[in-house]
C-alpha cells in the first residue's frame, strides 16, 4: 500500500479514526491540530492519496529534554537536562492495523529525527509507551530501544543507535511519498 504523509490539516477526517485505543483517539480528535498552532507538537498523517480526508495512521513529533540520570549509560552524558525528541503519540486506525503502516511511520519519525540531529544536539528518540502491548511492540522490534530509568514504559532510541543501524536520514522506504 502506498502511504503518503501529510501535516494533519482541517480537511482530514479526524472524527472517523478509531485506532482501539480511546486515549489515542481522542488526542486526535481534540488536541493534535491547537498544539500544531500553538507550535508544541507537530501531528503527520498517513493516508492513501495526496490531499485524502482519510486517516490510516498518525504520529507527532515534539521537542522534550529528559533528565540524564534517568538514561541509562547515562554517567557519560553532561548533567542534567540532554535533548531529545518525544514521539508523542503513533496510531493506526483499525482497518488499516496488521499492514505495516505502524513501523513505517515509525521508521519515517526516525528519519525525521536522525536528520534533525545534524543541526541540533539530539541524543534520542524518546517515547511513553501507552501500555504492555505498546511496550512489547517496540522492543520486539529488535531496534535498540531501551527503558529509562524512571519507568519501563519509558523507552529511548539513542541517535547513535540508529546510525549504527546505517539509518541516515535520508532514506525513503518503497511505497511511501511526502
Amino acid at each position: 500500500m502506498a502511504l503518503v504523509f501529510e501535516p494533519l490539516q482541517a480537511h482530514h477526517d479526524r472524527a472517523a479514526f478509531d485506532c482501539g485505543k480511546e486515549p489515542l483517539n481522542e488526542f486526535l480528535r481534540r488536541r493534535a491540530r491547537q498544539n500544531a498552532e500553538r507550535n508544541v507538537g507537530v501531528t503527520h498523517v498517513a493516508v492513501p492519496a495526496p490531499g485524502s480526508a482519510t486517516i490510516l495512521g498518525y504520529y507527532t513529533l515534539l521537542v522534550r529534554t529528559v533528565a540524564q540520570d534517568i538514561i541509562p549509560d547515562g554517567k557519560r552524558l553532561p548533567a542534567g537536562e540532554i535533548g531529545v525528541v518525544l514521539l508523542g503519540r503513533l496510531a493506526v486506525d483499525k482497518r488499516a492495523q496488521g499492514q505495516g503502516i505502524g513501523k513505517t511511520m515509525l521508521l519515517r519519525a526516525i528519519r525525521q529525527v536522525v536528520r534533525a540531529s545534524r543541526d541540533m544536539g539530539i541524543y534520542a528518540l524518546v517515547l511513553d509507551a501507552l501500555d504492555t502491548d505498546a511496550r512489547a511492540w517496540y522492543l520486539g522490534l529488535g531496534w535498540g530501544f531501551k527503558e529509562l530509568l524512571d519507568s519501563p514504559n519509558h523507552l529511548c532510541l539513542p541517535i547513535a543507535t540508529l546510525r549504527l543501524l546505517g539509518i541516515t536520514g535520508d532514506e525513503t522506504p518503497a511505497g511511501e511519498t511526502g
